[in-house]
Order: C-alpha cells, then sequence, then structure tokens
C-alpha cells in the first residue's frame, strides 16, 4: 500500500481514554496511534461486511465449521 497525503483533523477524545493511551504509547506519537487504531477499525468493519455478504449469499455459518476453524485458527 503506498503512502497517502496525510489530512489533520480535529476529534475530541475522551480524557480516560487519552490517560489510557498515553500509558500504552509511551513514545508519545498519539497520530500513529490513533492511525493504527483507525486501520485497525476499517479493517474490521470490511471484513463483517464481507461476511454479511457471504452470509446472504451462501446462508448462515455451520457452527461445526466454526469450531473447528476455531482450532485450526488457535
Amino acid at each position: 500500500m503506498g503512502e497517502s497525503v496525510a489530512l489533520k483533523k480535529s476529534v475530541t477524545i475522551p480524557a480516560d481514554l487519552l490517560e489510557q493511551v498515553a500509558g500504552l504509547n509511551p513514545a508519545g506519537n498519539l497520530s500513529a496511534y490513533v492511525t493504527e487504531a483507525l486501520r485497525a477499525k476499517v479493517e474490521q468493519d470490511n471484513l463483517a461486511q464481507l461476511l454479511d455478504e457471504l452470509r446472504a449469499e451462501h446462508g448462515p455459518e455451520d457452527p461445526a465449521d466454526v469450531a473447528r476453524w476455531n482450532q485450526i485458527l488457535a
């Protein structure tokens, strides 16, 4: 994935969450931390959308298959 242009935006973050982030991110690069979190959330949302599409096309997953794949991937 290539570099993209960075844009500056203003966001509001609850103080308690910002304190937790500061404790987990001792280097203090809040922009990098937030960017990583947003990328993970976008990936999660894209996967959820894909699952919804697959379920609409093929029906719900078989719980036995899910359990088997969870063991394989664990």
